[in-house]
């Protein structure tokens, strides 16, 4: 079938191709076109009259008459101004060539035989003056196409060098499909046209390639016969051309060989300069895309936006699409999605890949980057962040309609990829070091605060809250042993969680606790879902942070942080090591505080009250006696004087120790403070003894400290362990004001005579 071609711009160059276009059989004018009418008429006149008159019937004045023909073939295109194809891209949509003169000379304007040096003339001139500024893909397959044309062949490809790699891959093809090309992997040396690389010299098989001595892995069947020439350019190989034939053996001569070879230097001269050219252009593309890359990533938006814009910019790059930035989670060893090109795409729960998963996650585990294409050209990118050998994360791309195809446009990609580690990995190395020493500076913050506070439950209330809010936490729980139980009880929490869900997490944070207290050293548990201790609390909480709080040496609490919330996420996330490092920091803080406040409110306690039984002392006594004396004001029956002692401590203390005595002391006194009234004031007014204030004590003194002493006596005597072997004795006196004394002396001295005894 005969192929139709028209020529859009009757240029005096164009017009001198009709001659050998009608000499060519497999040739038809569809057609003769030019913007200026007038012109082309002077110019058809200068013609041979037989050839004017082949064309009469063939001169357009309708353009887009001429290209919606619909078995249109090509269009020779030397229109000075606005091309054929800017004019009507409908056309070139649906597959018409549109190719300049000279190349419209080299396709359809020589035959084989004795024209071949005219052909290799034709193939300098379009060395030396081909625009190499567009994509010279459509040259090398016109050029393929005239080496299969004019050796008889009837197929071959094209097959460029990657020096790296030390392999061949195919550039052009002719007689093989289109998804094999990216598939096809010859290593120098094996093959036919590995050999050929290898030795830098032309192959000329006549009959099937040997498999053994070619080192041949994929033999084709259909190739009877071939040539295999090395496309060599400034002594440098930059692969080979490749000429078949199915069914002669005998289908290429030694002039076919010569031509090829000749044909293949000048193939090798265009890659070169195609190479050179595309290097460069890519280079300055290169250039573009990394500047917009760091100028977006160096603006002062928050850095979700800067990424979103990145992606953005990359999908603009590649012409359409979707572009998709995963960052590495060092801690969890997976990727999160960070950003997108879609509008809202990260706004919902959060999205992660495991290394290994997918194609993205392929890409992280490999540090490779991963290219998959159709016929159609490139539909997926997956780029590894790497910052030297640090993986940043994963740029992944859809590509659209409109993405550029080729080397370049993966060069582009690979570039945009590595000035985005660059800058991505310095951002967060800078955010983590500003955490941190924002962190830090709120610890030290929280931890005078804390040495400031002078009550005990200050000081824990200030912990667990500067705890959860320094380190995100949205829980904190600390808890202090009690002294009389021995348990560690939660003595303050800070967050949000009430009903059955502060059932279950005071419930998981005992069994943390214990865990703690067991291993007496910090505790990080990233994933409660995956711990065995704590598994059955992981549909409520994600991730726990406890230690130990020590004080002289001995484990008296924990601290415990429960779910890390982050701005960066949607959902509770896991704790660090780093958020573990600095947790220790704080813990050392709430150490020395608690230490302090418990330091100053035993010291004022001290002052005030006796460190044994945690009853008033003497100073404190007398001067509360003092007070109600003045308050009594000489009135009878406004005050009385109660005394109790333990009339055989000592003898107790020489039987049992000092401990033992000190438990009696304290128990009586527990005692003595149960039966009092609420207004009433014990103190320790003795070693042995202790002394009640009773203000107002009624009409019978006597008989209110008689219960008094009857009370506590029986309360004593139940405590076996504490009688034995010895029974504890105890004294009660009394004394009224002002009946019985009138000053504070007189009145203890009073008080003191012993008129009760109890045993």
């Amino acid at each position: 079938m005969r192929r139709r071609i028209a020529i859009y711009g009757a240029t005096e160059e164009a017009l001198q191709l009709v001659p050998l276009l009608l000499a060519n059989p497999g040739i038809e004018i569809a057609g003769v076109y030019d913007t200026d009418p007038a012109a082309l008429r002077d110019r058809l006149a200068t013609l041979d009259p037989e050839i004017a008159t082949a064309l009469r019937g063939r001169v357009h004045t309708d353009a887009a008459a001429l290209a919606a023909d619909p078995d249109l073939f090509a269009v020779i295109d030397a229109e000075p101004a606005a091309g054929f194809a800017e004019a009507f891209p409908e056309a070139a949509a649906r597959g018409v060539q549109v190719v300049s003169t000279l190349v419209a000379r080299l396709l359809w304007c020589f035959g084989g035989g004795d024209r071949k040096a005219e052909l290799l003339q034709a193939l300098h001139e379009i060395v030396e003056s081909y625009n190499l500024t567009v994509d010279p893909e459509d040259l090398f397959r016109r050029m393929l196409e005239i080496a299969i044309g004019v050796t008889d062949a009837d197929g071959g490809s094209l097959m460029l060098l990657d020096p790296e790699r030390r392999e061949l891959r195919v550039r052009m093809a002719v007689g093989l499909e289109r998804e094999l090309w990216d598939k096809i992997r010859v290593p120098v040396g094996e093959g036919i046209a590995g050999r050929v690389v290898e030795e830098a010299r032309a192959l000329r098989l006549r009959g099937k390639a040997d498999r053994q001595a070619f080192h041949i892995v994929r033999e084709r069947l259909d190739v009877e016969s071939a040539l295999c020439v090395p496309l060599v350019h400034g002594g440098e190989i930059l692969g080979v051309l490749n000429l078949h034939h199915s069914s002669r053996a005998d289908a290429f001569s030694e002039a076919d060989l010569e031509f090829t070879e000749q044909l293949a230097q000048l193939d090798a001269q265009i890659i070169a300069r195609a190479q050179e050219h595309e290097s460069m252009r890519t280079q300055a593309v290169r250039y573009a895309a990394v500047r917009e890359v760091r100028e977006a990533l160096s603006a002062r938006t928050p850095l979700p936006e800067r990424l979103a814009q990145l992606c953005r910019i990359v999908v603009g790059r590649a012409g359409s699409g979707i572009a998709n930035l995963y960052l590495y989670d060092p801690d969890e060893e997976d990727l999160y999605l960070a950003a997108s090109s879609l509008e809202g795409s990260i706004h919902g729960e959060e999205v992660r890949v495991a290394l290994g998963q997918g194609i993205d996650g392929q890409v992280a585990a490999t540090r490779e980057p991963a290219f998959l294409r159709t016929e159609a050209g490139l539909a997926y990118a997956a780029l590894p962040l790497l910052a030297g050998d640090a993986l940043a994360g994963v740029l992944a791309l859809q590509a659209g309609a409109d993405t550029p195809q080729g080397g370049g446009a993966e060069e582009v990609l690979s570039e945009i990829a590595t000035a985005a580690a660059e800058e991505i990995t310095s951002l967060r190395r800078q955010a983590r070091v500003h955490a941190r020493a924002t962190k830090i500076g709120a610890i030290n913050e929280a931890g005078i605060r804390m040495m400031s506070a002078d009550d005990p439950a200050e000081v824990l209330r200030q912990g667990s809250s500067s705890a959860a809010m320094v380190l995100q936490a949205d829980h904190a729980l600390l808890r202090l042993r009690d002294e009389e139980t021995g348990r560690y009880a939660i003595r303050s929490y800070f967050g949000s969680a009430d009903g059955a869900f502060q059932e279950r997490l005071f419930k998981l944070d005992k069994r943390a606790s214990m865990v703690v207290l067991k291993r007496r050293s910090p505790l990080l548990v990233r994933h409660v879902a995956k711990d065995a201790d704590l598994s059955e609390f992981g549909d409520e909480v994600c991730s726990v942070l406890a230690a130990p709080i020590r004080r002289d040496g001995a484990v008296v609490g924990t601290l415990a942080l429960y779910d890390k919330m982050s701005s960066e996420r949607f959902t509770a996330g896991p704790f660090s090591d780093e958020d573990l490092e600095l947790f220790a920091k704080f813990v050392t803080h709430l150490e020395r505080a608690i230490s302090n406040a418990q330091f100053i409110w035993r010291a004022r306690q001290f002052r005030n009250f006796d460190e044994h039984t945690g009853l008033p002392n003497r100073a404190y006594l007398d001067r509360r006696l003092r007070e109600e004396l003045v308050r009594a004001a000489g009135r009878p029956g406004e005050l009385a004087l109660a005394s109790c002692r333990i009339e055989n401590l000592d003898e107790i203390a020489r039987t049992r120790g000092a401990a033992f005595a000190r438990r009696v002391l304290k128990k009586t006194s527990d005692a003595l403070r149960r039966h009092l009234r609420d207004f009433d004031v014990p103190g320790r007014s003795g070693d042995t003894e202790f002394a009640v204030l009773l203000p107002v004590p009624g009409p019978a003194p006597d008989e209110r400290v008689s219960e008094l002493a009857r009370n506590v006596a029986e309360e004593i005597s139940r405590d076996e362990a504490l009688n034995d072997p010895i029974r504890v004795a105890l004294a009660f006196g009394h004394a009224c004001y002002p009946e019985e004394g009138d000053d504070a002396e007189t009145l203890l001295e009073r008080a003191r005579e012993p008129r009760i005894r109890m045993i």
